[in-house]
């Protein structure tokens, strides 16, 4: 079990006082509710993948639900591109051919295009929810990050709003729309489709919804209006993510653990062990300071570098690059033919 389902089971009892005021739970019930838990995230987290856009640039997420290799997203999160880059969390790569969607309910489905057997998770029935049902949400928020799978957060149902959507309080972040939302049992329930900036309002598009499109969707028809601020997770006007291309030794700290291969860092000259000072002459104390700094930037944005290798500091520029296009840096190459 990984660290952050340790810490995420250790404070269920606690985060229960919030979800379900009002509502006791006994100790057999609590154990019971972190077994099903921890079974279904260490179950389904294999699954849980995000999708980079190759022609509109963000990030969402999706969930792999059949074998084959098909993918069940929000509609808003596919529209514009044919082809996405699909990430699974342990960082395997695939490219996935965008199939239809019904935009109004924000389902749609994609099919990854190489041939194999998939990770996946099952489908289960949203008709069934109610008010109070505990609910699971996976996503990658912000993007795929390479330094940890993707956080599970628990909610609850709180209501069905006029347009047939579920609104659970389960806590999402740009990122996540596309990603799943579990019941107990372990079934997809939900996709996230608009995140609020309340807590307390994120809505979900029911499976149920997309099971209705569904041959429709696999035969590749697309309908209804996609909202100009859906198009991208972070916003309409937004390039994508930029990426640095960094991986610390620990939190806080600034030594690099590892350099990524094609990144702007490598093209900089840096390498595994330095350690990162200034970046656009601001101090950086911590890799969180990096991360925050990076995430303001834009890709194409040349930074200033200032960096230690051993007892000598050093100075670089670095160019940053979009999220896709790292992806699609780190893509193998294609064998050559005889």
């Amino acid at each position: 079990m990984t660290a952050s389902l340790r810490i995420f089971c250790a404070f269920l009892a606690f985060t229960l006082g919030f979800v379900c005021p009002g509502r006791a739970f006994t100790v057999p019930q609590l154990k019971e509710m972190e077994g099903k838990v921890k079974k279904l995230v260490t179950t389904n987290m294999p699954a849980v993948v995000s999708l980079i856009g190759e022609k509109v640039p963000g990030a969402g997420s999706g969930v792999v639900v059949s074998a084959d290799g098909l993918i069940l997203t929000a509609g808003h999160v596919t529209a514009g591109n044919d082809t996405m880059i699909v990430v699974f969390p342990d960082g395997q790569q695939a490219k996935c051919k965008v199939l239809g969607a019904d935009y109004t309910r924000d389902v749609g489905l994609a099919k990854i295009i190489e041939p194999g057997k998939y990770p996946f998770a099952e489908l289960g029935d949203s008709d069934k929810l109610q008010t109070t049902t505990i609910v699971i949400a996976l996503g990658h928020p912000g993007g795929y990050d390479v330094r940890r799978t993707p956080p599970a957060r628990i909610g609850r149902i709180s209501n069905r709003n006029a347009g047939g959507f579920l609104v659970s309080d389960c806590t999402l972040i740009g990122g996540d729309s596309g990603g799943p939302l579990f019941d107990l049992d372990g079934k997809v329930v939900g996709i996230h489709s608009s995140i609020s900036e309340s807590l307390s309002y994120n809505r979900d598009a029911p499976v149920n919804a997309a099971k209705v499109s569904w041959e429709k969707m696999l035969k590749g028809e697309r309908w209804g209006k996609v909202p100009g601020e859906r198009r991208s997770p972070f916003g309409p006007k937004n390039t994508g993510k930029a990426v640095l291309g960094a991986v610390f030794e620990t939190s806080g700290a600034t030594v690099l653990k590892e350099v990524l291969p094609k990144s702007p860092l490598e093209a900089a000259g840096v390498l595994a062990g330095d350690v990162i000072l200034r970046i656009g002459g601001e101090p950086m104390a911590t890799s969180e300071a990096v991360a925050a700094k990076i995430a303001k930037s834009r890709p194409g944005d040349r930074l200033a570098l200032l960096y230690r290798r051993g007892g000598e500091e050093k100075r670089a520029e670095v160019i940053l690059i979009s999220e896709s296009e790292m992806l699609k840096r780190m893509e193998p190459a294609a064998p050559k033919k005889p």
